[in-house]
C-alpha cells in the first residue's frame, strides 16, 4: 500500500516534468516569435521614408496655397477700391468679391476629394492598407514557415 502511494507520486512528479518541459519549449518558441516581430517592427520604422510628402499632398498644398492668395488679393483689392471710390465720391465695386466663390468652392471641393481618395486607400478594401497587410502577411508567414532558415548562420 505504501509502495503504490510512492510509485504514484512519482508517475504525477514524471508528468509534471514532462509539462513543465512543454511550457518551457512553447514559451521559448513564442519568445523566438516576439522577438523576431520586433525586429520585423523596428526594420520597417527603419525602411519607411521620412519626410517624403506624397504627389498628391503637394498638388492639395498648392490648391490651398493658391486658393489663399485668391483670397487675399480680392481683400486686398476690395480694401483699394474702397479707398478709391471714397476719394471720386462713387459707389463701391464690390466684383472682385465674386472670385471668393470660386476660390472657397475650389478649396473644399479640393479638401473633400483629398479627403475621400485618402479615407478609400487607407480603410479595409483601400489598395494601400491591402498591399501593406498582405506584405506584413507574407512577412510573418516566411518567418513561420517550418521548413523555412530561421538563423543565417545555421543556413551557411
Amino acid at each position: 500500500m505504501f509502495g503504490k502511494k510512492k510509485n504514484l507520486s512519482e508517475k504525477e512528479l514524471k508528468i509534471q516534468e514532462q509539462n513543465m518541459k512543454v511550457q518551457e519549449e512553447s514559451w521559448a518558441r513564442e519568445k523566438d516569435l516576439l522577438e523576431r516581430q520586433y525586429k520585423m517592427q523596428e526594420e520597417r520604422k527603419n525602411l519607411k521614408p521620412k519626410g517624403k510628402i506624397t504627389t498628391t499632398k503637394w498638388i492639395v498644398l498648392f490648391l490651398f496655397l493658391n486658393c489663399t492668395a485668391i483670397e487675399i488679393f480680392t481683400g486686398w483689392a476690395t480694401y483699394e477700391s474702397l479707398i478709391i471710390s471714397q476719394q471720386i465720391g462713387t459707389y463701391a465695386d464690390f466684383s472682385p468679391l465674386v472670385t471668393l466663390i470660386g476660390a472657397v468652392v475650389g478649396e473644399v471641393m479640393g479638401f473633400a476629394v483629398y479627403a475621400a481618395k485618402s479615407t478609400k486607400e487607407n480603410t479595409a478594401g483601400g489598395i494601400v492598407y491591402d498591399q501593406a497587410m498582405q506584405a506584413a502577411q507574407s512577412m510573418i508567414e516566411a518567418e513561420t514557415e517550418p521548413g523555412g532558415v530561421e538563423d543565417p548562420e545555421a543556413a551557411g
